[in-house]
């Protein structure tokens, strides 16, 4: 897999330390995953409705998903991030963030409570899920991604690429993984997808901000909760409750919840140009950008990876207001804020969501802790992130057949791929420490390194 660091930089990287293909095994393929130690249960087999059966691969996908080269699928990925395009400016001139948010949540839309939902089939392409919400502004990050999967084929699915363009991201900017699985089996329309929200019928008969499981989200539109409270009210307690209900449904404990937050907040920022929605502040994009109407950074700089998303809900006071997009967001009180680099030049300051301030106010005084366990212990955060990305992405591939998984052996620098047997047993997971004396990927070194700089 591909990482580059400085060699006086000392991060966590995760190596296995046991079968390869038993660890990363994905949590989808083959009846026997385990899930990760202390987690709670998750029923597969009495599910109700059934899972859908797996969609079948077309003739001949097996065996090109076993010759593919994802190496190079990698360096072309790297390459595009750094390759700002005038239709779609990238953030920082890296579309790093925008893959990672891509892969997050076509990944986010599996639900424990059923089985449905996940990346498999890359249904994010079509409606229901290119018209909800919380997809807004992704179909140019597919439209991104189109020559990439033009030049590789049928070998690589759009679930695939997806998946792979946010981890090859999450790598390329510092952060720990475990490795890529290829293998998800691309639908040919967006069908699966239908019941992952209610529909105007079960509406009227439901209350919004409240919806129940099955669904996966409390709130029609949005993959989670809403970023600004529960129906746009900014009240952080009960946003925690709603938090903690929404990722339960997706088979995510307390640590692997926070992990994810203030992991995918690392990166990049919120868009929110103006109040006048999507498209219609100014050029309606680079700077003038309408995403979720939520505007500013998390984090003083959104290419790189650390833990100090912890250190600013601890270390400062936040205060409720609305930003340049009409709506709630939250602004440090005490003493001048953090800046970060602005996307697209100057500078800005940064800022909180109503989802982030929750987890300082969780009436189950759970989440506050793990808040403060990360901001102590960064490779602790570390491991806990790349169990729980790993597992976002992986947990409902749909059973198909013999995927590849593939990671970097840091100790050999040498590439791993592995076939996941019928049964995996489990995870092993293993961190090591120390400088890096080279990058373990063929890219190029100059250009992984430029990636985690604004």
């Amino acid at each position: 897999m591909m990482s580059s660091i400085s060699k006086s930089s000392v991060i966590s990287l995760v190596v296995l330390i046991a079968n390869p293909a038993a660890a990363l095994c994905p949590f989808g393929f083959g009846s026997g995953a385990k899930l990760p130690a202390a987690h709670p249960p998750v029923l597969r087999n009495n599910i109700a409705p059934p899972m859908l059966p797996p969609t079948e691969p077309p003739a001949g996908y097996t065996e090109a998903m076993h010759k593919l080269d994802i190496d190079a699928v990698q360096s072309d990925l790297l390459a595009l991030m750094q390759d700002s395009k005038p239709h779609w400016p990238a953030d920082y001139g890296n579309y790093g963030p925008f893959f990672v948010r891509l892969a997050w949540h076509c990944s986010g839309t599996y639900r424990a409570t059923d089985g449905r939902g996940g990346c498999s089939g890359g249904r994010q392409r079509f409606k229901p899920e290119s018209d909800w919400q919380d997809n807004q502004n992704l179909d140019k990050a597919r439209l991104l991604l189109a020559p990439i999967k033009e030049k590789y084929g049928l070998g690589l699915s759009w679930g695939d690429l997806f998946v792979m363009a946010g981890t090859t991201a999450i790598q390329a900017m510092g952060g720990p993984t475990l490795g890529v699985c290829v293998g998800r089996v691309d639908d040919e329309d967006g069908s699966r997808s239908e019941a992952l929200m209610p529909t105007n019928a079960e509406l009227k008969k439901l209350t919004d901000g409240k919806l129940p499981r099955p669904f996966g989200t409390t709130t029609n539109g949005d993959i989670y909760v809403n970023p600004q409270g529960p129906m746009g009210q900014p009240i952080p307690h009960l946003s925690a409750v709603q938090v903690r209900e929404t990722f339960d449904r997706m088979g995510m404990n307390d640590e692997e919840t926070v992990a994810l937050i203030g992991g995918g907040h690392s990166f990049g920022k919120s868009h929110g140009a103006c109040p006048n929605g999507p498209g219609k502040c100014g050029t309606g994009r680079g700077a003038d950008a309408y995403t979720s109407g939520i505007e500013g950074p998390w984090t003083t700089n959104p290419t790189a990876w650390d833990n100090s998303y912890f250190h600013n809900l601890l270390n400062y006071d936040w205060k409720v207001h609305k930003g340049p997009g009409g709506a709630y967001q939250w602004r440090v009180v005490n003493g001048t804020s953090p800046h970060a680099p602005g996307a697209h030049g100057g500078t800005q300051n940064i800022m909180m969501l109503t989802t982030d301030v929750a987890l300082m106010h969780d009436p189950a005084a759970k989440y506050q802790k793990i808040v403060s366990d990360f901001a102590r212990n960064p490779g602790k955060f570390d491991m806990a992130f790349a169990k729980a990305w790993h597992k976002l992405t992986t947990q409902n591939v749909g059973a198909e057949k013999q995927p590849r998984c593939a990671t970097k052996r840091w100790v050999s620098s040498t590439s791993s791929v592995s076939i996941c047997p019928a049964s995996a047993a489990g995870y092993s997971y293993g961190f090591l420490r120390g400088d890096a004396t080279g990058t373990t990927s063929s890219a190029p070194r100059a250009l992984v390194a430029r990636l985690r700089t604004p």
